[in-house]
């Protein structure tokens, strides 16, 4: 390292933690969480388990006992093995080590990649640019501190770069082990970085083609490294077979040239600005520009080598598009894996021909640079806010919070640590299990997946349901599970069962235990009065014969009475059940639905409905009795309102009367 690199690369360090702060400081302690974050805590999990096996790197596991002893099929786990011997020595199983780990190898990295950018540039503005165009890729910056390995993989790959970029300018051998060492170590803990060592070994063999000259400690190197990763790929296939995979091992191409396209304009609509954003384009595009001038003047000459591999890599990495584009539609991250570097590397190679000889090119290029920059950390900015945002709707993220301090909650009602659980709409393979530390099953969805297999099939001690969504999601496509359970203990998010020893079916009260619950109000709005309690008045009542007055849905009454409580009103603000119940008289019920939301300033932050046709069947002349059941986030504020209403967007027509609503609180 040169001096005026002693001085630079202090500054870029402390200019990247800088950001990072900026960028981290309110999400580097989450577990992970929001996009993606099955396929993240996938990771974190086999970490956590580094610590209950001894460190067992070779046979990497989770909590889902999926497969054998949850042991598991994968690219080396390096990451995840090197975060659980951090975990173990700052004595925390704490996510921030993980992040922080994942942080630390990526800025190594761009260090690398401004060394190799200051080697090739001669210039600190269009290293520090090079660094920036990384940094501040919204979907770099997103998976930077997440658990995935393609960040680590990028980070060994600029290392690679920057060796064999010395070696192909002073030829020493140690500077070409390095590299093809950092190749080797982005392929083996991503299969998909095997492109870029591949590439190596087809630029190498033409140069030696071309020179009529093959180097012994290359191709000592090449079968070296290309030997141990054979190795461990056959090994891997041999653990798959042995106990089983919880990752994915095929390809996923397009089916056809139109579904390709499919996937292509979705890529488009969805993910360009994700990738990169605008002001990264612009600078690409300037550069790009920059470089087919020098093209054509002949400048590009002494990077001819460079440019060659680019195009082996780059070639390699579409190639690997076309494999795997359906992984491409809803997974972002598979553009890290591939066509990101080859990106990269061509706005490297490009920006070296901007010419800024003179000064007055050098200040308006200063100045643009700055400009794009300063909106490129700015876009990256609100795009890790948008991925972070709540929605009420990310079942997976419900989850996570359902899930919270389960494992203190099962410690307290006797479950052992070694009992197996058994999650029915988990959503992840292992969200639940390792925040309840516990190993088991998960059913995903039951909209989707067969929970009866894991009910009546494999071996679990205890069977968890989050409450939420026991009566809309679990006993609406499977009620055979309201017999053969009996419920233990719950703590108003999630609720513990055990096997029924004979089949008695069990009503959702006795399901969610409220006679356990304290009843903190219950009202009844049988429309005798104009208004009731916490009720609005009903815009369409009529009467019978009878005299007794009831609610009208019809083509000109789009929504019911609506009940209608502030969070301030309630003695408890968390864990709160609801049992909705009204009787009605349709003859088509097609469309209509109970909802249930909670509201702040006009901003739905909880939205549940169910369609009364899922549940009960229209009738000519029968009155029915529908019960609803529905379960509360936490009230974020005193200000939040709680609503539940009837709504007919379809138009159709219900009478409705004695319209009750009890809400009870576990505490």
């Amino acid at each position: 390292m040169n001096f005026s690199n002693k001085k630079s690369i202090p500054l870029l360090v402390l200019f990247l933690l800088a950001l990072s702060l900026l960028l981290y400081h309110t999400t580097v302690f989450l577990p992970p969480s929001f996009a993606h974050a099955w396929t993240q805590s996938e990771r974190y999990a086999i970490s956590l388990q580094f610590l209950n096996n001894g460190f067992d790197v070779f046979h990497p596991a989770t909590f889902n006992l999926q497969t054998v002893d949850g042991i598991t099929r994968m690219d080396l786990p390096l990451n995840e093995f090197i975060a659980a011997i951090l975990m173990k020595i700052f004595g925390t199983t704490s996510p921030v080590v993980f992040r922080l780990y994942m942080l630390s190898i990526s800025i190594i990295g761009l260090t690398f990649l401004y060394l190799l950018a200051k080697k090739i540039t001669a210039s600190d503005l269009k290293s520090s640019i090079v660094v920036a165009f990384v940094f501040l890729s919204p979907l770099y910056t997103y998976y930077q501190v997440g658990f995935i390995p393609c960040v680590p993989a990028i980070a060994f790959v600029f290392i690679a770069y920057y060796f064999l970029y010395a070696y192909k300018t002073d030829l020493k051998r140690k500077h070409f082990f390095i590299s093809i060492f950092f190749f080797f170590l982005a392929a083996i803990i991503r299969f998909p970085f095997f492109v870029f060592l591949l590439g190596l070994l087809l630029q190498q063999l033409y140069c030696a083609y071309k020179n009529k000259r093959l180097f012994r400690h290359e191709l000592f190197a090449f079968l070296a490294v290309f030997g141990l990763f054979i190795s461990y790929y056959f090994y891997n296939v041999h653990l798959g077979r042995l106990y089983g995979n919880m990752f994915l091992d095929r390809f996923l191409p397009a089916k056809s040239f139109g579904e390709l396209i499919i996937i292509i304009k979705f890529i488009y609509q969805h993910w360009l600005f994700q990738y990169f954003s605008f002001w990264h384009y612009v600078l690409l595009f300037i550069s790009l520009v920059c470089a087919v001038l020098a093209y054509r003047k002949g400048r590009l000459i002494e990077n001819r080598a460079m440019w060659f591999n680019l195009f082996i890599v780059g070639s390699g990495t579409v190639l690997y598009f076309l494999l795997m584009a359906c992984q491409y539609f809803d997974h972002d991250y598979y553009f890290l894996d591939s066509i990101f570097v080859p990106v990269v590397l061509l706005f490297l190679f490009s920006i070296k021909n901007v010419s800024i000889e003179k000064q007055n090119r050098n200040l308006a290029f200063f100045f643009v640079a700055c400009i794009c920059m300063m909106f490129m950390f700015g876009d990256s900015r609100k795009n890790q806010f948008d991925r972070y945002s709540y929605n009420n709707l990310d079942r997976s993220e419900i989850t996570r919070r359902n899930f919270e301090g389960s494992e203190l909650f099962l410690d307290s009602i006797g479950i052992s640590k070694d009992a197996k659980m058994l999650v029915i709409d988990a959503y992840s393979t292992n969200i639940p299990l390792y925040m309840m530390n516990r190993k088991g099953y998960t059913v995903y969805q039951t909209n989707r997946d067969n929970p009866l297999v894991f009910l009546f099939q494999k071996k679990w001690d205890y069977l968890v349901i989050q409450d939420q969504f026991l009566f809309s999601d679990v006993l609406k496509y499977y009620p055979i599970v309201a017999s053969v359970i009996e419920p233990v203990a719950g703590n108003g998010r999630i609720s513990v069962y055990k096997r029924n020893k004979e089949l008695k079916k069990r009503s959702v009260e006795e399901l969610l235990q409220l006679d356990k619950k304290k009843c903190l109000i219950e009202e009844t709005n049988d429309f005798e009065e104009k208004k009731a309690g916490h009720f609005t008045t009903a815009e369409n009542t009529r009467s019978s014969e009878f005299y007794t007055t009831y609610a009208v849905l019809d083509s000109i009454t789009e929504f019911g009475v609506s009940y209608q409580i502030g969070a301030n009103e309630l003695k408890s603000n968390y864990n709160l059940s609801i049992r909705n119940s009204f009787n009605f008289f349709s003859y088509d019920l097609s469309g209509i639905k109970i909802v249930a939301t909670i509201s702040n300033e006009g901003k739905t932050i909880f939205y549940e409905n169910y369609l009364l046709s899922d549940y009960y069947k229209g009738t000519a002349r029968k009155t029915q009795r529908g019960v609803f059941y529905f379960t509360l986030p936490e009230f974020r504020s005193k200000n939040d309102i709680l609503s539940i209403y009837l709504w007919n967007p379809s138009k159709k027509e219900l009478a409705y009367d004695n319209f009750k609503i009890s809400v009870y609180s576990s505490q």
